[in-house]
């Protein structure tokens, strides 16, 4: 110890790099000071808020935001996003972009971030390149109180849109791509008395089912299989059941994935409360030769829908099918497929119930249906078609109505599970005309 002291009295050089020391060390301290005492107070003061593009509240929470913006104008930086308008008109809005900026909302002022989640998928490829919106709110002494009236705010502004279809198209790199569309009635469909009453219940006894799914271990998720002729409302079917259980439609280009990843990352992009969509299963898988081939694979599909990957949240999966018997009975089993919908072709009963429904004050209206039932194999898309070219079909009051009734939001009246005959397994059911 003697010996360190008269080193360092003794050595003008350790003296003066010990000096340095600690004037470096409290240097850095008082830098530091003012992030410190700032971190602490905005710990102490301010509440955050985390809304992930997946939520179903996400678009409601994007609007509030922006009409909520102080600088004059709204946010600095703006992103364009297309809406849907009266009848078939799509316009385009804006909405706060990658941006960070002040709002008054509920009373309170919001430091509100918006940016972009880079996806962390392992081994790199399309699934490192997932990328999506999360909003970051950090209100000022805001209380739980204040973070309720919030959340009413933004349900409220989510049910104003209860009259609108979200449809979402999830391509290859995970981003998903949303459109407002009216929502369709049940009795927008030219099908059988009682077909589609059937599979809606049965699809609401399983939401209403998550206490038994998870007695017995089973993930919570529903498959749907629906094929029949083309031109049958295969798409009509599951416009309306989405629309009628209050769910996002989301769409997935199977023709366009050019791997596994890209389908794993259209997969990863699908949110919450959501009836997913896959059109003609039948020609998505290619024979790969190689493995350079492009093209989905028969077993990479099947662990997206049933395997780790698939979520156990009350996904709705439909797939739909021109060609049933081209299908692998591995991808249609029970367990995968729990319910089965030969959507059938053209009824007289259901045309003329149809016709009845829609054009009420055509009095040729029967004529032309049974113009239609002479062709081989009618189906809904012949019968819309044929009527769709008569001069009156825009001029007539019933037409006007059934806007109406494309944009009905009244709850379906669900009927009993009538039509609904079990499989050899009790997971699965099938619906026929």
């Amino acid at each position: 110890m003697d010996l360190t002291t008269t080193l360092f009295e003794s050595t003008p050089f350790v003296q003066g790099g010990m000096a340095l020391m600690i004037a470096g060390w409290l240097g850095y301290q008082l830098r530091e000071a003012p992030n410190r005492i700032y971190s602490f107070l905005r710990h102490w003061t301010t509440r955050e808020i985390e809304i992930r593009e997946q939520s179903p509240l996400y678009e409601a929470w994007l609007e509030m935001l922006t009409e909520s913006a102080v600088r004059p104008g709204g946010p600095r930086s703006l992103e364009v996003r297309a809406v849907s308008g009266e009848g078939d008109d799509i316009s385009s809005t804006f909405a706060a972009g990658s941006d960070a900026f002040w709002a008054r909302l509920c009373g309170k002022w919001c430091r509100v971030h918006i940016g972009r989640e880079q996806g962390s998928g392992g081994g790199g490829g399309a699934a490192a390149l997932v990328c999506r919106f999360m909003i970051t709110v950090e209100v000022l002494f805001g209380s739980r109180e204040d973070l309720a009236r919030m959340l009413v705010e933004a349900r409220r502004r989510s049910v104003v849109c209860h009259d609108r279809q979200i449809v979402e198209f999830c391509d290859r790199w995970g981003c998903r791509h949303s459109l407002k569309l009216p929502k369709r009635s049940p009795q927008t469909l030219c099908l059988p008395q009682g077909f589609y009453e059937s599979a809606e219940s049965r699809i609401r006894e399983f939401l209403s089912s998550r206490e038994q799914y998870d007695l017995v271990g089973i993930p919570w998720r529903f498959g749907i299989l629906l094929h029949g002729k083309p031109g049958t409302g295969k798409t009509s079917l599951a416009h309306v059941l989405a629309s009628q259980l209050g769910f996002r439609l989301c769409v997935i280009p199977l023709a366009d994935l050019q791997s596994d990843e890209d389908l794993v990352s259209a997969f990863t992009a699908i949110g919450d409360n959501t009836v997913v969509l896959l059109e003609d299963v039948d020609s998505a898988f290619r024979k790969r030769k190689n493995q350079d081939a492009e093209g989905i694979t028969f077993s990479g599909f099947l662990n997206c829908i049933d395997g780790m990957l698939a979520p156990h949240n009350g996904r709705i999966l439909i797939m739909s099918t021109n060609h049933i018997e081209q299908l692998d009975p591995a991808l249609i089993r029970p367990g995968r497929v729990d319910l089965r919908v030969e959507v059938p072709t053209l009824t007289r009963d259901a045309a003329a119930d149809y016709v009845d429904r829609l054009f009420a004050h055509v009095p040729s209206r029967h004529d032309i249906v049974a113009e239609v039932m002479e062709l081989a194999e009618p189906t809904p898309a012949m019968l819309l078609n044929r009527i769709m070219r008569e001069p009156w079909h825009r001029k007539t009051p019933a037409v006007q109505a059934s806007s109406g009734i494309l944009r009905s939001n009244s709850p379906a009246t669900v009927a009993g599970p009538r039509n609904l005959k079990p499989l050899d397994s009790s997971r699965s059911t099938q619906v026929t005309p």
